[in-house]
């Protein structure tokens, strides 16, 4: 669905008093006095326009214009302030009632979908599910001990009393080393 589409159909779901209002585009002269009050280029003010276009079509909340505006079309805090300020004032507050009842209608279905969401993955049946999961998870965890390798030693073996001598795993002749190449 391309843009075009997804204007004419969020035009018809709109309240006929909103959708009259953009229809109308008295609104549009409002704006195009406010870009040029503030010098907004051809360019800001396309963007500028467009900005308050998606407030209207209720597909940006009026709460989020100066901070799209302050980014699209990189003016400084003051400024971005009086122009959304101005738009409110010209534009926004003449169908600020339709606005606020379209955002309590989709803060509601929200809401509930939230709810089923929440719903959905709180039945019993996922609870057990999740707990035997749980469970089958620890049981993969845990695996049974195993033996000792051979070739450590043992409790037993690695104490060493006192009085016994280490043993000599090798038995050198004295004088001759076997590491070392006879000289001669």
């Amino acid at each position: 669905m391309n843009y075009k589409e997804t204007i004419l159909k969020r035009l018809k779901e709109l309240p006929e008093a909103l959708r009259s209002f953009i229809l109308d585009e008295k609104w549009r002269a409002d704006a195009e006095r406010i870009g040029k009050q503030f010098n907004l280029n051809e360019e800001k003010y396309a963007s500028f326009e467009n900005e308050i276009f998606v407030v209207l079509l209720a597909l940006e909340p009026i709460g989020d214009f100066e901070e799209n505006i302050k980014i699209t079309l990189k003016l400084d805090s003051n400024m971005v302030g009086w122009i959304a300020e101005d738009v409110k004032k010209s534009i926004f507050d003449k169908v600020s009632s339709e606005l606020n009842a379209i955002w309590k209608e989709i803060g509601k279905a929200e809401e509930k979908q939230n709810e089923e969401v929440l719903k959905e993955n709180q039945t019993p049946k996922n609870i057990e599910n999740s707990f035997e999961q749980k469970i089958s998870n620890q049981a993969k965890a845990m695996r049974p001990a195993q033996k000792a390798p051979i070739n450590l030693p043992t409790e037993q073996e690695s104490e060493v009393k006192t009085e016994e001598k280490p043993k000599a795993t090798q038995s050198y002749e004295i004088g001759k080393d076997p590491y070392k190449e006879p000289l001669n």
